[in-house]
């Protein structure tokens, strides 16, 4: 995966229309994080996040994609199933998440997680999530270099 500036540009326009923390991983660690200033709930800064090595849980979701990239599309969590997000990360700090798979040729190559701690997601939200999925699947393609 490709981390170009139209991407992070890309990333920096869509977590400010989401209104929620956006997280872009690799399969090891956090790659690039965009915090949403508003969120006063996500006592959170970029190196909570950034450059640190995603959790098991993380992990583990990345090789349930990979096994078969065609049953799952996305995983939407609330309080009763918030995923860690990297290691020894305090979950009590949000309220809803979405995870969604980074592929390239039909491999996963990372996570997008938009990440809140004052709302639950929506329907609209997904789309909106899925939409940006899209986006930075072609913005980080080797292709698009």
């Amino acid at each position: 995966m490709y981390l170009t500036n139209i991407l992070i540009d890309f990333l920096t326009l869509s977590q400010k229309l989401s209104n929620s923390t956006i997280l872009l991983t690799d399969t090891e660690k956090i790659i690039l994080c965009l915090l949403d200033e508003d969120d006063n709930n996500l006592k959170k800064n970029k190196i909570d996040y950034l450059n640190n090595i995603i959790s098991d849980s993380l992990k583990q979701i990345l090789n349930l994609y990979n096994s078969d990239i065609s049953t799952v599309d996305y995983m939407n969590t609330t309080m009763d199933s918030i995923v860690p997000l990297v290691v020894d990360d305090d979950v009590t700090n949000y309220k809803s998440q979405i995870i969604l798979p980074i592929t390239h040729d039909y491999k996963v190559e990372g996570l997008l997680i938009f990440v809140t701690s004052n709302r639950e997601y929506l329907e609209s939200n997904l789309r909106f999530a899925k939409t940006t999925k899209h986006f930075v699947e072609v913005l980080s393609s080797k292709e698009y270099l």
